[in-house]
This record gives C-alpha cells, sequence and structure tokens, in this order.
C-alpha cells in the first residue's frame, strides 16, 4: 500500500526519524558473493568461516543461489574431495559446476547434515570446480544467510566411527524448569552424530515431568566434540533438582555410505543440579 508521507503528521515523523537512525545498518556483502571474486581453495585441507547474511542472490540457479557465496578449486593432482557446511548455522544448500562453454552442473546438496549440506566428487587435475554456497530454498531472492563454516578435505578411506558420551550430570535452570544435559562426540571422519531419545523425572512414584531429547552434532576428527542440548517439559510439569531418567538411541552418518549405530534404547540415570 502506497505510503501518503504528505499528510504523516510532524510526531510521527520525528517518531520514524528517530526509528531509522536506531535501525541496524544492513550487513555489508562478503568479499566472494559473486563468482568472479570467488575465494581460492589453495590446499587441503580447506576452511573459512564467514557472515553471508549482506550475500545478493547469485550465480547459476540449478540449484538455490540466495545469499550466495563462492569458491574455487583447481587441483594439480585428480583427487576425491568432500566440500561440506558442517558448522554453520543456517539452511544451506551446496553446489558444484564448471565452466567450460557454459555452466556443467556436477552436483547440488540440500540437508546431507541435517540442515547442512556435502558433496563428494572426483576432481580432475587442471579442471576448475566452482562451489556456490546458498541458503536454502528458492531463488532469486535474499533470505538473510549466516555465520558460514565451509570444508574441502580429502576423503579418508578408513571406515566411520565414532562415541557418544552422556554425562550423568545435569543442569536445571530454576526460573524456567528446562533441564540441559551434555557431553563429547569423537569421529574418525566429518559426520553428525544424532541423540535422540525422552528425559524423565520420578516424583512420588510417577514420572510427571517429561521431555524430548534431540541433538544433532557437528563431528570433526580430533578433539572430543562438546555438545548440550536443552529439554523442555511435555507435560506442564517443569524439572527440578533431583534424579532423572533418560533413554535414547543414537546414531553416527557421513551423510554418504558411512553409518554407526551408537546405542540402541540406552537407559541412563542423570543428576540434575542448579547450575
Amino acid at each position: 500500500m502506497r505510503k501518503r508521507w504528505h499528510r504523516t503528521m510532524g510526531v510521527l515523523g520525528v517518531s520514524l526519524g528517530v526509528l531509522i537512525a536506531l535501525a541496524p545498518s544492513a550487513a555489508a556483502a562478503p568479499s566472494n558473493d559473486s563468482e568472479s571474486r570467488a575465494l581460492e581453495v589453495t590446499s587441503l585441507p580447506f576452511t573459512h568461516e564467514e557472515d553471508t547474511t549482506g550475500a545478493d542472490a547469485n550465480g547459476p540457479r540449478f540449484c538455490s543461489n540466495n545469499t550466495s557465496v563462492f569458491f574455487r578449486f583447481t587441483p594439480s593432482d585428480t583427487v576425491q574431495v568432500q566440500a561440506d557446511t558442517i558448522g554453520s548455522d543456517y539452511d544451506t544448500v551446496l553446489s558444484v559446476y564448471t565452466r567450460d562453454g557454459g555452466v556443467h552442473e556436477k552436483g547440488c546438496s540440500d540437508d546431507q547434515f541435517g540442515l547442512q549440506s556435502a558433496v563428494r566428487f572426483r576432481a580432475k587435475a587442471g579442471v576448475t570446480y566452482y562451489f556456490l554456497v546458498a541458503q536454502c530454498c528458492g531463488s532469486g531472492s535474499d533470505f538473510g544467510g549466516g555465520d558460514l563454516v565451509f570444508t574441502v578435505s580429502r576423503v579418508s578411506r578408513k571406515p566411520l566411527d565414532a562415541t557418544l558420551e552422556v554425562s550423568a550430570s545435569g543442569t536445571v535452570d530454576p526460573a524456567t524448569g528446562l533441564a540441559t544435559i551434555s557431553g563429547t562426540a569423537t569421529c574418525t571422519a566429518r559426520s553428525e552424530v544424532d541423540i535422540e531419545g525422552q528425559l524423565r523425572e520420578l516424583r512420588q512414584g510417577l514420572f510427571v515431568a517429561r521431555g524430548y531429547v534431540f541433538a544433532p552434532i557437528s563431528c570433526v576428527p580430533g578433539d572430543p566434540v562438546e555438545w548440550s542440548v536443552d529439554v523442555d517439559t511435555e507435560t506442564g510439569v517443569a524439572f527440578g533438582e533431583g534424579s532423572a531418567r533418560m533413554t535414547y538411541s543414537a546414531w553416527a552418518s557421513d551423510g554418504f555410505d558411512g553409518y554407526v549405530e551408537l546405542a540402541v534404547g540406552e537407559v541412563l540415570t542423570i543428576t540434575l543440579t542448579n547450575p
């Protein structure tokens, strides 16, 4: 609807001016928000972190190109690589293509690891590959982006192995009744470790506080990855200090052919205390 500014009262005009002055400025465009300014992947493994909220919708449209940023990779030797967005805080889509008289799509990934993306392919020596990282979904507009973690690495020939540890000590916020459980995860390849289950607290012989547990954990080889998840009650009765029982299952996946079952119907007693 067209705004009739000439009829706006003076006080309203002053108020609008104050609001405009207080409004945050738009995020600056990343340096690699167009194909012509694609960031070079110089050596493997390669990891780059950036804020993509100021990026434009550029690039080929065979996959999403919202808030798109670009990378390019020209291997000196033929190598099997994985490119992924594990660790990013927004829903990503990842495209791979070459240019040889036109755009030649090599892959398009969405939700390979939860909301994160990953592609694997054989990169030929001397060929330039472009990676377009965008926000899901659609094309042709800006949807906000976020904090991107983009990694290109050699594909390991070792089978995926992973572990998950859940701490027997948790916390509960007395103001909100939210319980927090935590632990660590390890893996031999870039993967996602998922834990899913239910936390129940027994009072006078009844499980009166009960909540659903789900934690997707972005796992990279190396030191154990620390994780935590807040659990809210589904019964209207808040969690409190004391003993709670968690029943859970857990698994790890590299998004391709690696899958490890870590727990099935495991039962753990967790002691909840005020932080």
